[in-house]
């Protein structure tokens, strides 16, 4: 009898927990589950005048629309590159070149030919993004719609890219520069080389590396066309499947190693072939110190022999300018001159300015290495009798000077420096 009671209680106790926990399951479904969700509102559109490139927001296809003051600056086979204005900011934006050479000579319907376009320009996006570097142009925004083919200048709907603007590498503005400038993009073809010969894709290949694919931007030389890369060494079974040849004589330059199925190394080298061929001839071969002429000679020639590959560029040029910035090129009787100038700290001279005939400006404006560098430049030039260190330095490091005809009108100032040839003034 006892055991049959206890029984009837366990079993009272055990129905009273079951509804407690079918209840509690009810309560929270019918609080949590079962009550729809509020969607989040929607983020408000992107205002123009609020968009900053640091920023890090990308424009969508809907602010394409937004962007102002449309006018075509290039185009190619497969592209149309637009100028545009967005807020306050200039910008680039890639589109498909409909009357361009991809869509002309396409044979199926408008609108496939249009869609095998639009691949190459957002795989050019990818590529862009994927090759992030300071100097890789920078990707804004791009546009991928789902809807079909529309002719005309970039609006809503068009596939598209938005990326930062730059000026073409124009040869008559290049020749304009000053070495120290034509340098700095030098320098910058150097880290583009490395950069391609040790990208996180691996080492790619510029097929048709020209100055069209490049800009300036901040004063820097920018990769901005990458449509044409090839990722990774040509395979290979032998040796001789790794020559490269002359482009105009067709006679081996350089001949490379079969190893593992590729002609290990033979991006790196055709690469740095073609930059000399293309870029480093019109910028370093000209308008430097004299001493370093040869330097910078042999490099070019090195280069275009296939001789270097892109690591070695790299390293070669940033030595150049290690050479540039230190005036380690200067003799011992040309470090001598400073002896013969008067130095006055904190003074200078407003006066007296005159023109260099290899810089185009009002006022003979050059970088020194040192004070010594300053002296000698000083008595190459016919009418200079003095010259002042001025508080400003360029990207190299080397110090601001202005050369003067004169000292008579000496002035104080405790952020320049005056020296002034024994005997003038």
């Amino acid at each position: 009898m006892m055991v049959s009671r206890v029984w009837v209680y366990m079993t009272v106790y055990l129905c009273l927990c079951l509804l407690a926990n079918i209840i509690m399951v009810v309560v929270f479904l019918s609080g949590h589950y079962w009550t729809p969700l509020t969607p989040p509102p929607p983020l408000p559109p992107l205002q123009p005048y609020e968009w900053d490139p640091s920023s890090g927001q990308n424009l969508k296809c809907a602010d394409i629309s937004s962007i102002s003051n449309l006018s075509i600056i290039g185009f190619g086979w497969t592209k149309a590159v637009y100028r545009g204005q967005y807020g306050k900011t200039w910008l680039a934006i890639k589109t498909v070149h409909t009357s361009g050479h991809d869509m002309t000579e396409c044979f199926d319907s408008v609108s496939i030919c249009y869609k095998q376009s639009a691949a190459k320009i957002i795989k050019e996006a990818r590529l862009l993004q994927e090759l992030s570097h300071t100097n890789v142009i920078k990707v804004f925004g791009e546009c991928v719609p789902s809807m079909k083919y529309s002719a005309g200048p970039p609006v809503t709907g068009i596939v598209s890219i938005v990326t930062e603007l730059g000026h073409p590498v124009d040869v008559i503005g290049v020749l304009r520069m000053s070495f120290e400038e034509r340098l700095q993009l030098a320098r910058d073809v150097g880290r583009i080389l490395y950069h391609l010969a040790q990208s996180p894709l691996g080492t790619l290949l510029m097929q048709d590396l020209r100055r069209e694919q490049f800009v300036i931007s901040d004063g820097l030389l920018k990769l901005s066309d990458v449509d044409d890369i090839v990722i990774g060494d040509p395979v290979c079974t032998s040796d001789m499947d790794c020559t490269i040849k002359d482009g105009n004589k067709e006679s081996i330059l350089i001949k490379l190693s079969c190893v593992n199925g590729l002609c290990k190394g033979f991006n790196s080298r055709l690469n740095a072939i073609h930059a000399s061929q293309h870029l480093m001839r019109l910028l370093i071969l000209y308008g430097g110190p004299a001493a370093l002429e040869s330097t910078c000679q042999h490099l070019v020639n090195r280069q275009s022999f296939g001789l270097l590959d892109s690591e070695a560029v790299y390293k070669e040029i940033q030595m150049l300018v290690k050479n540039y910035s230190s005036g380690v090129y200067l003799s011992p009787a040309e470090k001598e001159i400073i002896h013969s100038y008067t130095v006055l700290h904190g003074s200078t001279v407003f006066a007296a300015d005159f023109s260099c005939s290899t810089i185009l400006s009002t006022r003979c404006v050059q970088s020194v290495s040192s004070p010594a560098e300053g002296a000698w430049l000083c008595l190459q030039l016919k009418k200079c009798v003095a010259f002042v260190l001025i508080d400003e330095w360029t990207w190299t490091g080397r110090q601001v000077v202005v050369f003067k005809t004169g000292a008579r009108e000496v002035k104080a100032n405790e952020r320049h420096t005056l020296y002034i040839r024994r005997g003038q003034g």
